[in-house]
């Protein structure tokens, strides 16, 4: 039994100078991860085969498109914010330990599923049930990311020198889109319209609040 609490408490504790290259390869890693499942958001976007070449069907194919693209371009943009996030965070993260890996591991599970739920929207994006299932996936992808920085700050895995400001500053930056996501499901059970308009104001408020700071 102590060996058992020895060697958890080995896990537990946190690593930084003594591994150099660790801190890199959950980077790396992420990364990786992150890059791939913006590449899969455009796998559901392909013309069909048109009969002739005239303008009209074309531009029927086009708009047909226009649900898979706008479930493309949101999904695209709340990636990069919290790829953005994620890179901020790691900036100032110096150490990690096996909890930090297993939460990175729980937000990226999440960010592999934005192509699922981006096929989901945009097939059915007129539907209420699809709009809320895709608010709460990104929901809780941005959660994730925020209770990476939460744990981080809390384990003592960040630089000391960071200011008070400072983390919350990193972490209201990333609660923001997951906010916005998560008040828009009950929105969306009323209206998928209206839930899929507000997704517009991550890009605003992300916006405004990075001016304001």
């Amino acid at each position: 039994m102590t060996e058992h609490r020895n060697r958890k408490a080995n896990d537990d504790q946190a690593h930084g100078a003594d591994e150099p290259l660790a801190l890199e390869r959950i980077v790396f890693f992420s990364d990786a991860v992150i890059a791939i499942a913006i590449t899969l958001l455009t796998f559901d976007l392909r013309l069909p085969n048109i009969s002739g070449a005239e303008d009209p069907a074309l531009q029927q194919a086009l708009g047909n498109l226009l649900p898979q693209y706008f479930a493309f371009f949101i999904s695209f943009a709340v990636i990069a914010i919290y790829w953005i996030a994620h890179h901020r965070m790691f900036r100032y993260i110096v150490r990690w330990n096996s909890g930090l890996i297993v939460i990175n591991f729980i937000f990226l599970f999440f960010v592999v599923q934005q192509p699922l739920l981006a096929q989901i929207l945009g097939l059915y994006g007129n539907l209420s049930t699809a709009a809320a299932i895709y608010a709460a996936g990104l929901a809780l992808m941005g959660f994730s990311s925020v209770f990476l920085w939460i744990y981080a700050v809390r384990a003592h895995l960040v630089s000391e020198d960071l200011s008070p400001s400072l983390v919350r500053y990193v972490g209201i930056r990333a609660a923001i889109s997951a906010t916005v996501f998560a008040v828009s499901v009950p929105i969306a059970l009323f209206s998928a319209g209206l839930a899929q308009a507000s997704w517009l104001l991550v890009l605003l408020i992300s916006f405004a609040f990075r001016r304001r700071s």
